[in-house]
């Protein structure tokens, strides 16, 4: 069961730094993390290593949460979302593509035999052009440009 709450776990690896992060990755829960070490260097590298939404370099983990510019969040079972920062503020937002024509002599339209109302045609022009695009041969592309005139009359 996930604490929530500050806590503080210690714990001396015996034979190398990739055990370190080994055993403290090898939870479900994983909201922050804080890696110290004597060499700043290292602790920035395992820092890196450790599966947690977000990380402190010999600090402790309140000034990931304290600094309201930063995303705060977790990975595992301790979320995946975030809030806060950039990152938190992308997911109020609704992201949308615009086209527009550019070029005024260069227009964009729907082709006709795929336009309202429909002639019946529609899919058989709409087929021929996957295949022109995606056909395996040039021998398949040819056959869809003529089906494309076809489709088209």
């Amino acid at each position: 069961e996930e604490i929530f709450g500050p806590i503080m776990c210690i714990f001396v690896p015996h034979d190398s730094d990739d055990q370190a992060v080994a055993r403290a990755n090898d939870c479900p829960f994983a909201l922050s993390s804080c890696a110290f070490a004597k060499d700043p260097k290292r602790a920035k590298a395992l820092a890196s290593k450790l599966d947690a939404g977000m990380s402190a370099v010999n600090d402790l983990e309140g000034t990931t949460y304290l600094s309201q510019s930063l995303p705060f969040g977790g990975l595992k079972q301790s979320g995946f979302d975030r809030f806060a920062g950039p990152e938190g503020l992308r997911g109020l937002c609704t992201v949308r593509s615009v086209c527009v024509d550019k070029l005024a002599f260069m227009r964009t339209a729907i082709p006709g035999p795929m336009q309202y109302p429909s002639k019946g045609k529609g899919h058989l022009f709409a087929m021929a052009v996957v295949k022109l695009f995606y056909g395996g041969s040039v021998l398949d592309q040819i056959k869809a440009i003529f089906s494309l005139i076809k489709a088209s009359l």
